[in-house]
């Protein structure tokens, strides 16, 4: 019986503290002989509830695991809560168990057995994907679930994606560890999930429409924003890339009008080509592409710009950078092993730093009272510590990013995020 003045709510955020106080192994032998031959139906079913939260927030000592597990195993097959409960024991032994406790709508909610919520992830291209959130759902199934509807089965290009969190217009941008509990971080209706690419190594296979389309989406997107770097005088490539665009927006091989052709060219370069001689090598293009399928002229842009230099890392542009006088804004490159820096007007390698030589990050404050954040990057040996510091806009977002392909979340770094 509960005590009294007490609700059902009360006494489980009291139950699960307890479990936080180490006290977990006496919860559980508690909650486990509630549910064992209990007369009354009712209270039977509220412990398997109780059960299965505790087992989706923290799992039982080494000592008393095996009884737990051995216990839900023979119940499993007449109680569907009693292997709900296994699932999320299982989930936290993997992941961590949730720690956090949840706020009382979802509480509530997981009592009337409404736990299920919508999740919408955005992905590069325009592409939505539907997926189903329940109380401890973790980010790294949700970017299992999602790569295999494109076809990826191979667990070390799973590896190369990740979700970003994004806060309202881009406040807070950062990659979900895969350890995350989705409810303990998309927490508010103006945060939201986005899926892209952040490592390239795995071969790319093009033997999935939404692979392909999610693929060109990102790339795409670089490519216009002049991310990719490429030079003016390599005017039958940007002929290329804009017939790719041009029939993958189309359908067709006519030519495309003059303002058509200057969307595909990237910003920085659209009033510094020549238009007249690109329109010229688009419309020669374009006569070879009779017979393209929209998915084969995505295919053919992906391993086209794949020969750019900074095709297959994530760039940020970099307003000021210390040690170096750049003409004008630079590019980082980001990718598993090293970031780089480069100067789009020469094409020059200005910077490399291995990631595994970083030492410290530091989040700067803007130098005026309007102007973007910086980020210092301590690294080198102990003979020879070296420092850089970075002015852009995307400064947080790109410690966070550092932080994420270093794998170490919060144990190496701490008070970081």
């Amino acid at each position: 019986p509960k005590p009294r003045g007490k609700d059902e709510l009360s006494l489980l955020y009291e139950l699960l503290k307890l479990c936080q106080d180490d006290l977990r192994d006496e919860m559980y032998c508690q909650v486990i002989k509630q549910v064992t031959g209990h007369p009354q139906p009712k209270h039977c079913a509220l412990g398997w509830s109780v059960l299965s939260l505790f087992t989706g927030f923290f799992a039982p000592s080494t000592t008393l695991m095996p009884y737990v597990t051995k216990f839900l195993q023979d119940s499993s097959p007449s109680e569907e809560l009693a292997r709900r409960s296994q699932e999320n024991l299982q989930r936290t032994v993997k992941y961590g168990g949730r720690q956090q406790l949840p706020l009382p709508g979802e509480m509530n909610a997981f009592l009337k057995g409404q736990a299920v919520r919508l999740l919408l992830i955005h992905l590069p291209g325009g592409v939505d994907y539907r997926t189903n959130s329940q109380t401890f759902t973790v980010a790294g199934e949700v970017l299992e679930e999602l790569c295999g509807q494109m076809g990826i089965t191979d667990l070390e290009e799973v590896q190369e994606f990740a979700l970003f969190l994004i806060k309202g217009e881009g406040e807070l941008v950062r990659p979900l560890s895969p350890h995350e509990y989705i409810n303990n971080v998309v927490t508010d209706q103006d945060m939201s999930l986005h899926s892209r690419r952040l490592g390239w190594e795995t071969p790319l296979h093009f033997d999935h429409s939404t692979y392909t389309e999610t693929h060109y989406g990102q790339v795409l997107r670089d490519y216009l924003q002049g991310k990719l770097i490429v030079s003016t005088q390599a005017e039958a490539l940007l002929a290329q890339l804009a017939a790719f665009q041009h029939f993958d927006k189309t359908g067709t091989s006519s030519p495309p009008s003059e303002q058509e052709l200057l969307s595909y060219i990237p910003k920085p370069l659209q009033w510094q080509v020549n238009t007249a001689n690109i329109k010229s090598l688009v419309t020669q293009e374009l006569r070879q592409m009779q017979g393209y399928s929209k998915q084969r002229a995505q295919i053919g842009f992906i391993e086209s710009t794949a020969q750019l230099p900074l095709f297959g890392y994530t760039v940020y542009v970099v307003l000021r950078v210390s040690k170096l006088a750049l003409p004008g804004p630079g590019l980082l490159g980001l990718n598993r092993q090293h970031l780089v820096l480069m100067d789009p007007s020469s094409q020059e390698l200005c910077c490399s730093v291995m990631l595994k030589d970083l030492k410290q990050l530091h989040l700067l404050s803007p130098l005026q009272e309007d102007g973007p954040p910086g980020l210092e990057l301590n690294y080198g040996s102990v003979d020879n510590p070296q420092t850089i510091w970075l002015e852009l806009p995307q400064a947080q977002e790109l410690q966070h990013t550092i932080i994420f392909l270093l794998g170490s979340m919060s144990t190496q770094w701490p008070g970081l995020l």
